[in-house]
């Protein structure tokens, strides 16, 4: 028996019945949605896109002429709008979000042509850069292919979560060169970023973006059909024991870290026996996968003890008081604005990267020269543990070990306690 391929109300061929299990794994694999139908001896595929209802415009407030070029902007959009729907989306390319219902992701663009400038300059705002770290990553990583800066900006909570603000500085060119030289790139680019954001967690969800009918061919029901010289059943033995093997891979991969402390206890005679610690805390990727953006959270009991105190930054000095390099500026800022106010209250602080972090397996990300200090003696012990979480992952890995000072009264000869 054979199965009709429907994806959305269109066929786009047949599968043997026998076949359905193969033909099942190897698309989930690649996204899709595999939904049997038995009654109507048919099997409906959904891909990611065409779910989704996706707006494009140019930023409402930009820059007024010279700078703002709002022709070049719309040929860019159009670009996107003609790449996405090839993929299967739904692409409104309109000014405002207003106009479309229930939209799943808006794009605000603006490109600027700025004298003496050599190079382009992406700068990307969002809702929040977990929620868009996909998003972020694919075009970080396409701009460094095509020599172009990339800036992260802080996230706006006042910003709708499903909208993107994205501005290029471009150099100055002509109309007629600027799309081989730069429209197309950004385009390319950009599109990246938002198939990024919509791919599943499927190993080869890249592949929902084909057209199902180039995938077809492996699953022909036609018994006698060959192709490059191999039967069908041979491919679908071929298929079933490549998934086989993939699977047994899968089962193999692991997502896990190791996190500890290093630490110096230093006791000033000078200053009344003060007591500081200096540490570090490591976090070792012991599994296969590679680990993103460790969000990390120093808790500390009892906390009006203590001062916590690192190379940690404040939201608004993130991006010109962090290391910088070609890829922006680099180090740890606190996630909570108001940090001081949630150690005395909760003994926490809350720590996340500048820019995204990869661990690769095998490797270590370390938060370095964290100071303690032990402030009231009258309290005999502290501790310190941490705890780091991967977002993404839903991981979380307490570290292995505290740090525990204790400060003890020495007691005179008349029976009184002294520091």
């Amino acid at each position: 028996m054979d199965l009709r391929i429907e994806v959305g109300e269109k066929e786009k061929g047949k599968v043997k019945y026998e076949a359905l299990p193969a033909f099942q794994y190897f698309f989930r694999e690649m996204g899709f949605d595999v939904t049997l139908d038995t009654l109507n001896q048919s099997v409906q595929l959904t891909s990611p896109l065409p779910k989704k209802k996706i707006v494009i415009s140019s930023e409402e407030n930009g820059l007024p002429h010279p700078f703002r070029k709002p022709h070049l902007e719309r040929n860019v959009l159009k670009q996107i709008q003609r790449f996405l729907e090839e993929s299967g989306a739904e692409v409104f390319l309109t000014r405002q979000k207003g106009g479309v219902e229930a939209a799943d992701f808006h794009l605000k663009f603006t490109l600027l042509e700025v004298p003496n400038i050599r190079e382009p300059l992406l700068e990307l705002t969002s809702y929040s850069k977990y929620q868009d770290q996909k998003l972020v990553e694919a075009i970080q990583s396409e701009c460094k292919k095509m020599n172009m800066k990339f800036k992260l900006n802080d996230p706006i909570r006042s910003y709708d979560s499903s909208t993107l603000k994205l501005q290029i500085l471009s150099p100055v060119i002509s109309n007629d060169e600027f799309w081989n030289s730069y429209g197309e790139k950004y385009a390319l680019s950009i599109t990246s970023g938002i198939f990024a954001k919509f791919l599943g967690k499927s190993p080869l969800s890249f592949f929902s973006f084909v057209p199902v009918e180039n995938l077809l061919y492996i699953f022909s029901s036609a018994a006698d059909t060959e192709v490059s010289g191999k039967s069908v059943q041979e491919m679908e033995r071929k298929a079933i024991k490549e998934n086989s093997n993939l699977n047994k891979t899968n089962v193999t991969k692991t997502k896990e870290a190791e996190v500890f402390f290093d630490y110096n206890l230093i006791i000033d005679e000078a200053e009344n026996q003060k007591i500081q610690v200096l540490s570090h805390l490591h976090i070792k990727n012991i599994g296969t996968e590679i680990l993103q953006n460790p969000v990390i959270c120093i808790r500390a009991t009892p906390s009006k003890n203590v001062k916590v105190t690192g190379q940690i930054l404040p939201h608004n000095f993130a991006q010109t008081k962090g290391v910088s390099n070609q890829d922006g500026a680099k180090g740890w800022l606190y996630m909570n604005e108001k940090w001081i106010d949630e150690f005395e209250e909760k003994g926490e602080i809350w720590i996340c990267p500048i820019q995204s972090i990869d661990i690769p397996p095998r490797q270590t990300e370390s938060l370095s020269n964290l100071q303690i200090s032990l402030l009231d003696y009258d309290h005999k012990t502290i501790r310190v543990e941490a705890f780091v979480f991967f977002i993404n992952d839903e991981l979380e890995f307490r570290s292995n070990n505290k740090i525990s000072v204790s400060s003890l009264k020495k007691v005179s000869s008349n029976g009184e306690k002294e520091n």
